[in-house]
């Protein structure tokens, strides 16, 4: 090996020890920021967060935390509607195999002066045809006009349009254009390197080169790691985090019988998205027994969601909610699959 390529060797080793580096601390940091934040001791306690931020439905969950918008956003928005009474949903059992299909049915409130977000008045809009409609969720799923895909799309420009990203793709264009530099080298130099082998027939010339074109890939691909968040965006995250770890920490003596209806209400579609829900059904369900052993019923609202086998003990009920996201997110990657 000739002192060029030798020179050439160590550049690229040493152009993959660098963005290999690089890479490896921005997945780290990226992982560290989906991390809930927890206190350090001997800190003062700060305020807890008991509810969602401003403006962010359930839905946007997870557009803010991970930056993708999947299926199940769309479901877990479909949940949200039907427990502020946009939809009911019905569980429909086949007695010739233990899965279900749900039915969805519109209800007669307008949404005329409510405070909906454009990808919510497109979703019931694209499902429904008007009041007392019904559909089945296997046939939203699979439709040619491909609801979910299109109500994905409304959603994620909406959360993404709402000041909490940078606009564009600047991150990404930046360490795009600098990987695709360092490509660019790495190539002319493979190209003079095929011709050196084909002169001396030693193939050890083309390591360096190959190593500068992996380095490239590398930097090329730090823009998707690294986080594109606004200053409002990373403080509404923080307050989304602060939010999760009170949700997390809920427990039955926390929780004022009167007050176990609203908590189930306002927080279920938040704890589905933060895959936390049948927690939150064992909770409730503490505080259900308990004002049952004093001689006291509380009445859940759960009519929106309704199970054959009538009332159900709330860790079941959410249960079978999660059922439903679950299965509508299954059926919608494999596309066209059966219940």
């Amino acid at each position: 090996m000739d002192t060029l390529a030798l020179v050439v060797l160590i550049v690229g080793i040493a152009a993959v020890v660098v963005a290999s580096t690089a890479v490896i601390r921005s997945r780290r940091l990226r992982a560290d920021d989906e991390q809930i934040p927890v206190n350090r001791p001997g800190l003062i306690e700060p305020e807890p967060v008991t509810t969602s931020p401003a403006g962010l439905t359930p839905g946007m969950v997870n557009t803010l935390l991970k930056e993708s918008t999947t299926s199940r956003d769309v479901l877990i928005t479909l949940i949200d509607l039907a427990q502020r009474g946009f939809l009911a949903i019905t569980v429909l059992a086949h007695p010739d195999r233990p899965a279900h299909d749900w039915v969805l049915t519109r209800t007669t409130r307008r949404t005329d002066g409510e405070r909906l977000h454009g990808f919510e008045h497109f979703l019931l809009n694209q499902v429904f045809t008007g009041p007392d409609d019904s559909v089945t969720l296997s046939s939203v799923v699979t439709s040619t006009g491909q609801v979910l895909s299109r109500t994905k799309r409304q959603l994620r420009e909406d959360t993404m349009g709402r000041g909490w990203f940078q606009h564009g793709s600047t991150v990404n264009n930046r360490w795009g254009w600098a990987g695709g530099v360092v490509i660019v080298i790495g190539l002319v130099l493979a190209v003079l390197g095929v011709i050196q082998v084909m002169a001396t027939g030693h193939w050890g010339v083309l390591v360096g080169p190959v190593l500068i074109v992996v380095a490239g890939l590398e930097l090329a691909s730090l823009g998707r790691l690294m986080s594109k968040r606004t200053d409002e965006g990373a403080s509404t995250r923080d307050e989304l985090l602060a939010y999760r770890r009170h949700l997390d920490s809920l427990s039955p003596e926390q929780i004022p019988v009167e007050e176990a209806s609203g908590i189930l209400r306002d927080s279920l579609s938040y704890a589905l998205a933060f895959d936390t829900a049948e927690q939150l059904g064992l909770v409730i369900e503490q505080v259900v027994d308990r004002a049952e052993r004093w001689g006291a019923r509380i009445d859940l609202g759960l009519e929106w969601f309704r199970t054959p086998e009538g009332d159900r003990p709330v860790s079941a009920f959410v249960v079978t909610v999660a059922g439903f996201v679950d299965a509508g997110a299954r059926l919608a990657d494999e596309r066209g699959g059966e219940f």
